[in-house]
């Protein structure tokens, strides 16, 4: 049974019971109790066309889907622009925005696909007892039930909480895990989705440490800001990347400031992969370049992204 969003038929279930069910944005697949595939929603990139036979798993991914057949081996369907469809031996799948991930029999993670741009497929060398791929990032728990997530991290989605868990699952934009005692807990933040947990929330306003902001503009401009910690996020005048700007070149804002303190400027630039790398100038300093520094080229129009943190000093 399904609810919310239903544009393209996703939330519509067929009839008959189903062991199974993994759903992304605009499509659902179910495993029902004959072991076959059964799919809903948007078939744009033939998502939908599940091979025949039995499988032991389904997951959905933005435009693909993939099945775990019960001899291990990965079937991929729908979109491969970014080699998200790849076949292997494996023990558990997770289909994520644009690419793969497989769970080897020896604990080890396996992903591929997605340009992997922000390193979303490279997986640690250690052993884990599950993954998820999320919209460009993956979560991986460990043996030990810690939880380790790697890839786009300008929101912060690869910064899980300490501890022991027993189930992870990541989304788009947030991602959630399970404790050993049973609660839940999420973070990062997209439209109320999840809180933004202690440890990433900044306790008082100070001018010695902060985060580089930026939204997607409708006429293809790039806005962006400052975000001292604990503070309200500044907007300098000079804030506007423009859409045709030649690549490689180095643009910066006017100065940002706090109570009239001049503390740096916001530096930007266009790769030639079309992402914005983003840093920050302290006044009398060197650029520097935070982590998690790129915007993406189809980021959602007036969402606010951010930077990992950038300490500054103690000026």
């Amino acid at each position: 049974e399904c609810w919310g969003a239903s544009s393209e038929g996703q939330s519509d279930p067929p009839n008959g019971r189903f062991n199974a069910v993994s759903t992304r944005i605009t499509h659902t697949c179910g495993l029902r109790e004959s072991s076959e595939i059964e799919c809903w929603g948007d078939n744009l990139y033939g998502q939908m066309d599940a091979p025949s036979g039995k499988f032991s798993a389904v997951s959905v991914g933005g435009g693909h889907t993939c099945g775990l057949r019960p001899s291990g081996a990965i079937e991929c369907w729908g979109l491969n622009h970014y080699g998200e469809a790849n076949n292997g031996s494996f023990s558990a799948v997770s289909a994520g925005g644009g690419h793969t991930c497989g769970l080897r029999t020896s604990g080890a993670i396996e992903c591929w696909g997605g340009f992997n741009h922000d390193g979303q497929t490279d997986a640690p060398d250690d052993s884990f007892s599950a993954v998820n791929a999320g919209g460009i990032y993956t979560c991986g728990l460990r043996d030990g039930g810690e939880v380790e997530c790697w890839g786009y991290t300008f929101d912060g989605q690869a910064q899980p909480p300490a501890g022991k868990h027993t189930a992870i699952s990541s989304g788009e934009y947030h991602a959630c895990a399970l404790s050993e005692n049973g609660s839940a807990s999420c973070w990062m933040i997209y439209n109320g989705a999840a809180d933004v947990p202690t440890w990433l929330r900044e306790p008082a306003v100070v001018t010695t440490s902060g985060r580089i902001v930026a939204r997607r503009l409708a006429d293809g401009r790039t806005e962006f800001g400052w975000q001292p910690a604990g503070g309200e996020r500044l907007l300098p005048t000079g804030r506007f990347f423009p859409a045709d700007i030649g690549h490689q070149r180095w643009l910066r804002s006017t100065p940002v400031e706090v109570d009239g303190e001049v503390f740096g400027r916001i530096n930007a630039r266009l790769r030639e992969d079309r992402r914005i790398e983003f840093a920050f100038t302290p006044t009398g300093g060197e650029r520097i370049l935070p982590p998690s520094r790129y915007f993406p080229n189809g980021a959602q129009i007036g969402r606010w992204l951010r930077s990992t943190e950038i300490e500054l000093g103690s000026g």
